[in-house]
């Protein structure tokens, strides 16, 4: 495999800037303070407790928060008369003066101790404080939100302000969360589900939330546009030393329903183990599933292609983005909460984390998941642009597949010395997918039937893929110069077969197509990244950052498609539907960047020199080559403010570019829907995308009111889009492929002119005549997507608008209630064809109610009313789901619990969900389990 050669004279610019900033000699008189912050009764070291040094005479602030280890290090301080004071929730706070002359100030251990009196950052009395900012981060106090005894991390954060769940998926402050850290340390890798959904409240002090930058900002300081939302839950002291768990297994009614699992913790300080199973028959899942292969159409795929497999409707992308937006599955791209049909699930892990001698920080886990699901499904889709032929698709498909996925990932962080420091983070993950998927499909003029396919698929699909992080980072003897150096190499390979037979009719011609087919697939893809970050300071305030970086991508994508024979053999080559392309993508950049920022406020302008060349090879079934060489310069520039203790603003700018995936680039047709054909285009050019980004968030301690909005807005050029070609009559369109009448033929295709705007906010306060705590959340959003249907430019427009609030309750442990609503009202327009514009409404409210009426005896009851308004006919629904149980207490110290659970009890569950493109609305409906009921054995484990 060869790769492109970065330019010699990058080397040299590089070496140049390299042994200047070597040889440049102190010329600031700048100190280091540190020391270590821990707990007066156990001396364990107290994480997330604030220090701040006040100078005498000016009043100028310098701050920060203690590490795992209880550790903090304040650097670039002044000479001078400081006075140091140590905070933290439910400790009384310690003041120290500190003298710095001309060396470093070491303040040893610090030690605090539980008390009465709050910090002066928390003055309220009478009742637990619910929130504070510092600086970025909110920090939520886990005392101020009751919750019933067996509640999990995932229900005490949906009481927070700003914290919701949408479609199984945790969003904070209006964006998705990507990780969810335990005491600031992984916790089976970055999959949020896994500890919201295993750990349980009790455990949880306070829930931090911040946007955590990759290792190498964070090492350099420097602002991140890519970083990750993350939730850090900080344990309480009383359990980090000691063995506690759940273990639970239930079963009941006449389908045999069962629910059965373990959670096992045992903690002794900085070393920790967590174990992990479960295995149930009804569609529970407390994890995510890393989707390598594109099997449950995670990565936008091309719909109805042997890559998509069972467990979603094939025929076509269809989507909010177009289909052709990437390919699928990444490192951190898991599918979540599959709940159409009936699932079977079977999972185990193991989760360990420590400190090795005082040098390494070490955590490590594996996670092993196998699912069963059956499910029948619905789509009705109908095109908003004009077509006098086949104006709508409809589809049934009977689905099963089987899924395998085992992921590990580990992180080791080594200090070599004061100054270096090394960060390695290995992960590797296997998938398995098997799959039948039975399909009819109609398209449709108004009532008139065109043309029909009966397909069956069999898909058996394998991947893997591991990646290595290395990252070095060094501190010069001169404060606040440093030197990063980054290198991650990954593979992903995915291989697999599809087995099709179709039986295809058009109607007007009446003329029967039979196809009986092979298609195997055979993908690797290589990317090697290494990249150089030199930062120089000018002053205390104000520095430069030079990042030199390649990124090489190459990928070889095999496909092949053989019919069947007369001897029912598959050896007859389809050099239409067959394709082998060696694709590589190679990003060499350099990017200057200035900063300039004291406590309270600060700045970044930086500009990227870009170069990328994208080279496509075809080797079969013809030879062919395109190259290109792209030149971009792409700004960047953030803003950080400060406004008070308790507010923050932050504003964002970057431009990008990304490049379209192997998928995109193979023109080979592929035909596992006859009526839903896709293909790639090897022209496609990258796209440029500008983000703009706001975001303001404040939180009063004293009224206990916590508020938060963003703006987000993107400008892209050289969109991939869709091409949608609808046949208005039989055509042929490559070798021994013909599109009937009403068929559809989708591209993509490089058009100028995606927008999406959008605006979120959400008001927290209490009430304190319900002892609730009321949040209010509502977005604007508005997109605009271009396309082309059988050659017209349509430009499809979707505003809408969400509106909610959710009051939870705050009374105790034994009276737990949520009353919320969510619902967004939405339209769709479309240039060249008005008349068919679209306007429709779904949304839910629900009412939970956990209430311990006699002491020992709870009974629970969940109601959720779903509405969904204008959606094509049969698919609106107003339906009340209902679920209640009834448990019961005992044993020492109520470790063991009885629980009778019924599940949609009115029998009205179902799964209905739209989807639009820019040439049509999908209406998608599956079966999913309805009435369901367990009787349920828990018990607690605690020795602490």
């Amino acid at each position: 495999m060869s790769f492109p050669r970065l330019r010699s004279t990058w080397f040299s610019v590089l070496g140049v800037v390299l042994i200047s900033l070597v040889n440049v000699t102190p010329a600031y008189a700048q100190w280091t303070v540190k020391g270590r912050v821990v707990d007066s009764t156990d001396r364990q070291p107290m994480t997330s407790a604030q220090v701040v040094l006040v100078r005498e005479g000016d009043s100028l602030r310098v701050g920060a928060v203690t590490r795992k280890d209880g550790s903090f290090v304040m650097e670039d301080v002044a000479a001078g008369r400081w006075s140091a004071k140590v905070t933290f929730i439910g400790y009384r706070s310690l003041t120290r003066s500190v003298t710095i002359t001309n060396a470093d100030v070491d303040l040893g251990t610090i030690v605090l101790a539980a008390g009465a009196n709050l910090t002066d950052e928390v003055t309220v009395t009478g009742k637990a404080v619910s929130a504070i900012q510092k600086g970025d981060t909110v920090e939520y106090n886990a005392a101020a939100f009751k919750v019933n005894k067996a509640a999990s991390a995932e229900d005490l954060v949906q009481k927070m302000p700003g914290v919701t769940m949408q479609d199984g998926r945790v969003q904070a402050q209006g964006e998705q969360v990507q990780q969810v850290l335990v005491d600031g340390r992984q916790f089976f890798g970055n999959d949020p589900n896994v500890a919201l959904r295993n750990l349980p409240a009790e455990m949880i002090e306070s829930i931090q939330v911040y946007d955590q930058a990759s290792d190498q900002n964070q090492f350099s300081r420097a602002a991140d546009a890519n970083a990750r939302k993350t939730l850090n839950i900080v344990t309480k002291k009383s359990m980090r030393n000691g063995a506690f768990g759940r273990a639970f297994a239930g079963y009941g009614g006449e389908d045999s329903r069962y629910k059965a699992g373990a959670t096992m913790n045992v903690f002794d300080s900085t070393r920790r183990y967590t174990i992990l199973a479960q295995s149930n028959n009804v569609n529970e899942q407390n994890f995510a599933i890393e989707d390598i292969v594109g099997a449950f159409g995670g990565g936008g795929g091309r719909g109805g292609m042997m890559r998509r497999m069972a467990m979603m409707a094939p025929g076509g992308g269809g989507g909010g983005r177009p289909m052709f937006r990437g390919g699928g599955g990444g490192m951190s791209d898991f599918f979540v909460d599959q709940r159409n049909g009936i699932t079977t699930t079977h999972a185990g892990g193991i989760n360990y984390s420590d400190m090795w001698g005082e040098s390494i920080n070490v955590t490590a886990s594996n996670f092993f998941n196998y699912s069963d699901n059956v499910a029948d499904q619905s789509l009705f889709r109908q095109y908003t642009v004009p077509t006098q032929f086949g104006n709508v698709y409809d589809e049934r498909s009977d689905v099963s597949s089987s899924n395998i996925n085992n992921r590990f990932t580990a992180r080791l962080d080594i200090r070599l010395d004061s100054t270096q420091s090394l960060l390695w983070s290995p992960r590797f993950t296997l998938q398995q997918n098997d799959g039948v998927n039975d399909v009819l499909g109609l398209s449709r003029s108004d009532a008139d039937v065109l043309g029909s396919t009966r397909t069956t698929q069999t898909t058996d699909y394998a991947g893997m893929t591991f990646g290595n992080d290395l990252l070095y980072r060094l501190r010069f003897a001169k404060p606040g110069r440093t030197l990063a150096v980054n290198a991650n190499i990954s593979y992903t390979a995915n291989d697999g077969t599809n087995d099709l037979f179709s039986s295809t009719t058009s109607t007007v011609t009446s003329i029967v197509d039979t196809l009986e087919q092979r298609s195997t697939l055979d993908q690797g893809v290589w990317t090697i990244n290494p990249s150089v970050t030199l930062t120089e300071p000018f002053d205390t305030l104000s520095s430069l950052a030079v990042q030199a970086s390649t990124n090489i991508q190459t990928t070889l994508s095999d496909r092949l498609t053989n019919r069947a024979s007369e001897t029912d053999v598959y050896n007859i080559l389809d050099t239409a539907q067959s394709n082998t392309l060696r694709s590589t993508y190679a990003v060499h950049q350099v990017s200057p960047t200035y900063r300039y920022g004291d406590r309270d406020f600060g700045f970044e302008l930086g500009v990227t020199g870009q170069m990328a060349e994208l080279d496509n090879e075809q080797q079969f079934p013809f030879t062919s080559t395109v190259r290109r060489t792209f030149w971009n310069v792409l700004p960047n520039a953030n803003l950080r403010y400060q406004i008070s203790k308790d507010a923050n603003l932050r504003l964002f700018y970057r431009a990008r570019t990304s490049a379209p995936s192997a998928d995109q680039l193979q023109d080979a047709v592929t035909t596992s829907n006859p009526l839903q054909l896709t293909a790639g285009d090897p022209n496609l050019r990258q796209d440029l995308t500008h983000t703009l980004f706001t975001r303001y968030s404040a939180n009063d301690v004293a009224s206990g009111t916590t508020f938060f909005a963003l703006l987000r807005g993107e400008f892209t050029y050289d969109y991939i889009a869709n091409s949608v070609t609808i046949a208005e009559r039989d055509t042929a369109i490559a070798d021994g492929i013909i599109l009937p009448q009403g068929g559809q033929l989708t591209r993509p295709v490089n058009l100028d002119g995606y927008v999406s705007l959008r605006a979120f906010a959400t008001y927290g306060f209490p009430v304190e005549f319900l002892s609730s705590n009321l949040n209010l959340f509502g977005s604007v959003t508005w997109t605009r997507t271009p396309g082309l249907v059988n050659g017209l430019e349509n430009i499809a427009t979707t505003p809408s608008a969400n509106a909610g609030f959710a009051l939870a309750s705050n009374i105790s442990e034994g009276v737990d209630f949520t009353i919320s609503t969510n619902y967004t009202f939405s339209s769709v327009s479309n240039s060249v064809l008005s008349e068919r514009n679209i306007d429709y409404i779904n949304g839910s409210s629900r009412l939970r109610l956990s209430w311990e009426f006699i002491p020992k005896l709870t009974i629970v009851s969940d109601l959720v009313h779903t509405l969904t308004s204008g959606y094509s006919e049969g698919y609106d629904q107003s339906i009340i789901l209902w679920n209640a149980a009834l448990a019961w207490r005992f044993l020492a110290d109520d470790r063991g619990e009885l629980r009778l659970s019924a599940n949609d009890i009115l029998q009205r569950n179902t799964a209905i969900s739209r989807s639009v493109s820019e040439s049509s609305v999908d209406d998608t409906r599956a079966t999913v389990l309805q009435r369901w009921a367990v009787l349920m054995f828990t018990y607690d484990l605690r020795v602490f």
